[in-house]
């Protein structure tokens, strides 16, 4: 069993995580909607993608910091398998 240090230290590594993810869903919700305002057409699919993504992301970072100190981190693998499969940056890049 681990002790309540290394919870703790797994609780806080998780929670970043969540937050540099929720960051990152964002930021490419952002930079595709300032794409969209530009000459290049851009997809108004992937644009509500993106966002469903980003709210996706936020939601998830929110369940974590509102969950018990003692959730399962099966559980909270469980709901980060829930969201789309992004692209990749270059793919980003390689859009009309």
């Amino acid at each position: 069993m681990k002790s309540e240090i290394e919870l703790a230290r797994a609780r806080e590594e998780r929670s970043t995580q969540l937050a540099a993810e929720a960051r990152y869903a964002r930021e490419r919700f952002d930079l595709y909607k300032a794409k969209a305002y530009g000459p290049n057409m851009t997809s108004p699919a992937r644009l509500r993608e993106l966002e469903h993504n980003s709210q996706l992301a936020e939601q998830r970072l929110r369940n974590f910091q509102e969950s018990p100190r003692t959730a399962a981190p099966q559980a909270e693998e469980a709901v980060a398998k829930q969201g789309l499969a992004e692209i990749s940056d270059e793919e980003l890049n390689e859009l009309p």
